[in-house]
């Protein structure tokens, strides 16, 4: 018979059912409770600690035993993430579908969800909502989420991108005061990834050569066959990406900058837990994914979190004192740092020559101390390093491949909640960037709920969106003959 385990998560407290012998972190999936885990129970991020009657201990390395009975075990609580939903609207369409009332798009990322309430007949945004991806708790990227669902857990997955999204249009249309039968069509974006776990589909070809994705076409089917719920009376139209690693939040990002009404070269930079690139003009589309990982977003760092109350955001040093000074969201106590406070200690480390150009750390101490009980360590800047090589290396392949100069390009468009908040003096110091753009950038926001937003409101967007996926060229930045020699070169902190 299974007995029962105390938990507190913040000021909620629940009972659940576990045996001897059960992982406590396997036993808190399978009830629901959230725990953060990036590396997904893997033992390697140190993120899953729970303070219990033994102290403090790894939820994924702690195997039920009788003395868990009688205690409470106490999980952190998060706290609220801060989610961009915000876009800019480069270039506004026609709402031209007949017959509807309102429609919902959503972005599904990796991390966080994203939802819009529009009125389809003038345009408006009524409301957005964002929140958790509840299948954080597999792993903070996207290989960690194939590897869960290929090794048993892909139900599992399936059922908690379908629980996060029909919780999201209740609150969505609550906030809105609508009620279902106001809804006329649901529009879904997302990395390939998290489009094959929503449609249930096998990730098997997703993680291993030659990454071959089941489906990637634009797909429409009701509400309630892709569900499973009479929640909302409709149709749902699912975006097309171009290939496994560059999805349709991409090809959706492309759209909400103007594509194919756009002149000149451009470049978008998504700058999310994955690295996704396009440099496309009118009649040309290249493509491609950087395996940067999800340092960019606190993941993989030793002190990295999401953007939530306490987190590090912003950092300057103030030379000869040895001291930082900081930036926390909502002004709270520091507990640890997100990808912009990350990206501002590397810039900051570069500027005031605190390590040298290969990233060692000029002291004799293997970590730097940014705010009391808060560190950067050799291996954060390490992950930073990698992180950013990758991107700029993605960068400067597109721009060989397509014969353009830095001077050829007419506009960089940044995406991402992440690259929403980066300061962008920040990214070129570190060499994110390359100097000769900064003045060319320009931030989008969560352009991949635009271009989701744009396919909703009009039926000639949905027939872009289309002719786009089938003209992108994807690049494999593995193979590319020069990827090696340059990412060495970028991994230089200078």
């Amino acid at each position: 018979m299974p007995d029962k385990l105390h938990i507190q998560q913040g000021r909620q407290k629940c009972t659940i059912s576990i045996e001897i012998g059960d992982n406590l972190l396997e036993a808190l999936r399978a009830q629901g409770i959230s725990i953060d885990t990036p590396c997904g129970g893997q033992g390697t991020c140190g993120k899953c600690v729970v303070d219990t009657h033994k102290g403090q201990l790894l939820a994924c390395k702690t195997v039920i035993d009788e003395s868990f009975f009688d205690t409470i075990i106490r999980i952190p609580d998060a706290g609220d993430m801060k989610i961009l939903a915000a876009y800019e609207n480069v270039h506004p369409v026609i709402c031209d579908r007949p017959n509807t009332l309102y429609g919902i798009s959503i972005d599904i990322g990796t991390t966080t969800l994203a939802f819009e309430l529009l009125n389809m007949t003038t345009g408006a945004c009524i409301t957005t909502h964002s929140q958790i991806n509840s299948q954080r708790e597999f792993g903070a990227d996207v290989m960690a989420r194939i590897t869960h669902a290929v090794d048993g857990a892909q139900a599992q997955l399936n059922a908690y991108i379908i629980k996060d999204i029909c919780h999201g249009i209740r609150h969505i249309m609550n906030k809105g005061g609508l009620a279902e039968s106001d809804i006329s069509l649901v529009t879904i974006t997302g990395n390939t990834t998290m489009l094959h776990l929503l449609l249930n589909l096998p990730c098997n070809s997703l993680g291993v050569a030659p990454f071959t994705p089941v489906f990637i076409d634009m797909k429409t089917c009701s509400f309630s066959a892709l569900f499973g719920s009479g929640l909302l009376n409709c149709n749902v139209i699912i975006l097309p990406g171009v290939s496994t690693f560059v999805g349709a939040d991409i090809s959706a990002g492309m759209l909400c900058v103007g594509w194919p009404n756009i002149s000149g070269n451009n470049l978008l930079i998504d700058l999310g837990t994955n690295g996704e690139m396009a440099l496309f003009s009118k009649d040309k589309i290249v493509v491609t994914s950087t395996a940067a990982g999800p340092a960019f977003e606190g993941g993989n760092i030793s002190m990295g979190i999401g953007s939530v109350a306490g987190a590090i955001a912003k950092v300057s040093y103030l030379p000869g004192s040895h001291v930082f000074i900081y930036e926390t969201i909502d002004n709270a106590e520091p507990i640890g740092i997100c990808g912009t406070g990350v990206v501002d200690i590397s810039a900051e480390l570069i500027r005031h020559r605190l390590v040298d150009e290969t990233g060692q750390i000029e002291s004799d101490d293997d970590a730097i101390c940014i705010a009391p009980g808060i560190s950067f360590t050799q291996r954060d800047i390490r992950e930073i390093q990698l992180a950013k090589s990758a991107v700029r290396s993605g960068i400067e392949i597109l721009l060989d491949i397509a014969g353009i100069s830095y001077a050829e390009l007419s506009t960089v468009f940044i995406a991402g909640g992440f690259g929403h908040k980066i300061n962008l003096k920040s990214a070129v110091t570190l060499g994110l960037i390359p100097a000769e753009l900064e003045e060319k950038v320009v931030i989008l926001g969560n352009s991949a709920l635009g271009g989701c937003t744009k396919v909703l409101l009009s039926s000639a967007a949905e027939l872009d969106i289309l002719k786009l996926a089938d003209l992108a060229t994807e690049v494999n930045l593995a193979t590319h003959p020069q990827f090696n020699t340059l990412f060495i070169e970028y991994m230089t902190m200078e």
